[in-house]
């Protein structure tokens, strides 16, 4: 099913153009996410309730959606306008990178996180955390461009600072505020959404292994001849296929992306 509805073929490349302009994944979860407001007020916060997550109505209650229908619990505000904006800025520059495969990977990753950071510590005794609205998923999308793009120039009202200087300074914050109010909950939830993005980004670009048994292969009798010209992208397609998309080297990254904005500039 994944196969069918994300197919290799087209991993790279927009969902689809408005005018001239290629529109992908993070642009429509933006929307949803601006969507999700005019929802939320329109329903009613009492309604709505019935889809927020916590340890009691997940697992008490029975309410075994809500680990993945609390994103859309957004009431309005502009904050939550001003995420979803970054989410499909940033959110793009990701999935242009990594591919869509990879991308709706780390959102899922990032939806189902901050759920299971809440029922481990619901586990040990303390209760009454709550997970609603985008903003953990769109603080996560910000953590992983920046582990992608660490020196990215970022503009911040009259400031221009590198996107990890902006990441650490949100991050610490965020701890900082947590541990002065003793609030050890919201430190290891706050921890659980940051190391995910950064382990997950850091494995998809061949950074970071998982470790793995050795595997014994059988005697060659005699060793292949190394290739010696460079690989079509159809070679490249089919090592991800094999391997991820975190096995390509800088040179078949390179290759691909110029594939890919072949393939732009004609369908435009």
């Amino acid at each position: 099913m994944f196969n069918s509805w994300l197919p290799e073929s087209k991993d790279r490349l927009p969902l689809t153009w408005w005018k001239t302009h290629p529109v992908y994944l993070a642009a429509i979860i933006a929307l949803a996410g601006v969507a999700s407001m005019i929802i939320t007020a329109v329903l009613g916060y009492d309604l709505m309730g019935h889809f927020v997550f916590t340890y009691d109505s997940a697992f008490r209650q029975l309410h075994l959606w809500t680990p993945l229908t609390y994103i859309l619990v957004n009431p309005p505000s502009l904050w939550t306008l001003v995420g979803c904006l970054l989410l499909w800025n940033f959110g793009e520059a990701v999935e242009r990178h990594l591919g869509r495969r990879a991308f709706v990977r780390l959102l899922l990753l990032l939806l189902l996180i901050s759920p299971l950071a809440i029922t481990l510590i619901s586990l040990f005794g303390s209760r009454g955390f709550a997970c609603m609205g985008m903003m953990q998923l769109e603080f996560g999308v910000f953590i992983a461009f920046a582990t992608l793009y660490p020196h990215a120039k970022l503009s911040v009202i009259i400031l221009t600072i590198d996107a990890w200087v902006l990441a650490a300074v949100f991050v610490g914050l965020n701890a900082l505020g947590s541990l002065g109010a003793r609030d050890w909950s919201s430190l290891l939830l706050l921890a659980a959404n940051v190391g995910t993005a950064y382990a997950f980004i850091r494995y998809e670009t061949g950074a970071l292994k998982l470790p793995s048994l050795p595997k014994r292969s059988p005697p060659q009798t005699r060793k292949p001849a190394k290739k010696s010209s460079t690989p079509t992208v159809d070679d490249i397609l089919d090592k991800i296929s094999r391997q991820g998309m975190h096995s390509l080297t800088a040179e078949e990254r390179r290759i691909l992306d110029q594939a890919s904005d072949q393939m732009k500039r004609r369908a435009g």
